[in-house]
């Protein structure tokens, strides 16, 4: 069984939640609906702010600060799926820098948030992927504002649940052998299946030990077949090419396809390159380069992150009328907390974007 204390995570290191919109450019017409949003946003009514952001959208589809606004609203209601979809989709929608860094932040805390959720319902395997998707979007918005102090320091958290979890992991699966060891012994001392333990040491002894050899074979299939490192979907034996001593990078950056989230570094996520069966990525041109390393997958001459046809589609707006309760965040310790609050100040005392911890 899976046990991991978030609160003693959460000591180590503080996920900040959120930073309100005020990019400026809305049109008068979705304006009047966005400022009853905001009010009814400031006074923690997120529901009802939901509503207005909505409306704003149905003025203007085009609104990118109705929608940041509208995905903010789906997270303080914990709908962090929901929030991820529409951080996702405004992302390629987006041309300033500054903006594009604030909304993969968003995105990350979305994401480390799903992850935690996971870890509650004790399924290490998907918080793990998670976490490692919101890594990747703090990094995504690190470089397109390398000076966000929160960044780092959300980054530097979401790497420390990471290691976290890779430990629970490695524990779970030696109880696990200590269990089956235990079984065995206990039915061999109680008497059961002795011909089949007999049979089991002679064969142990002629082809080794049978069962960590199928261990083995299913060590070698997991990290051969199904591993997906960075959780894009994609197997790592895909990702790393025909030579594993020397992995695809195919943006040259340093690291390798199988632990990147944006292998072609095109600002298009390789999950949603792939197309919808990740285990064959898809080629649209067929020129036996896969899209996620293609950087003008259609070959039409333009650039995917400036093509219409390559970008990621606006998902539906979920019609989920049920009110969620905001759950309180627990807090980290006195130092902690005491460091974010500077910071806080600090970065209220620049800007007019507010960060809420």
């Amino acid at each position: 069984m899976i046990k991991i204390n978030l609160k003693q995570m959460k000591n180590i290191l503080l996920i900040s939640l959120f930073m309100f919109a005020t990019f400026s450019g809305y049109s008068q017409a979705e304006k009047k609906h966005i400022r009853k949003g905001n009010k009814k946003y400031e006074q923690n009514k997120f529901y009802e702010a939901q509503n207005e952001y909505v409306k704003a959208i149905a003025i203007d589809t085009n609104s990118v600060i109705a929608k940041f606004n509208f995905a903010n609203a789906l997270y303080k209601q914990n709908k962090f799926e929901e929030a991820e979809i529409q951080y996702t989709n405004i992302i390629y929608n987006q041309t300033n820098k500054a903006e594009i860094a604030k909304t993969f932040y968003n995105l990350g805390n979305s994401q480390i948030k799903q992850a935690e959720e996971y870890i509650q319902k004790q399924s290490l395997d998907t918080a793990i992927q998670f976490v490692t998707k919101s890594i990747g979007s703090y990094e995504n918005s690190l470089r397109n504002n390398p000076t966000d102090m929160e960044a780092k320091y959300n980054l530097v958290y979401a790497k420390e649940v990471l290691k976290k979890l890779d430990e629970q992991q490695k524990q779970q699966q030696q109880n696990q052998n200590n269990d089956k060891k235990n079984q065995d012994k206990n039915q061999e001392q109680n008497g059961d299946k002795n011909n089949q333990d007999k049979n089991g040491e002679k064969n142990q002894e002629q082809n080794g030990d049978k069962n960590n050899q199928e261990d083995k074979n299913k060590d070698k299939t997991n990290k051969g077949e199904n591993m997906d490192k960075d959780g894009d979907g994609i197997p790592d034996k895909t990702e790393q090419g025909e030579d594993p001593q020397k992995p695809k990078d195919s943006d040259n950056d340093g690291k390798p396809d199988y632990n990147d989230t944006d292998s072609d570094n095109d600002g298009i996520p390789d999950s949603y390159e792939a197309g919808d069966n990740p285990q064959k990525p898809k080629d649209t041109d067929k020129d036996g380069l896969p899209d996620y390393r293609d950087t003008d997958s259609d070959n039409d001459g333009i650039l995917d992150n400036q093509d219409p046809d390559a970008l990621p589609k606006t998902m539906k707006i979920s019609d989920k009328d049920a009110e969620m309760i905001l759950k309180a965040i627990e807090r980290s310790d006195k130092k902690t907390q005491e460091k974010v609050k500077k910071n806080k100040e600090r970065t209220k005392s620049k800007t007019k974007q507010d960060k809420d911890w």
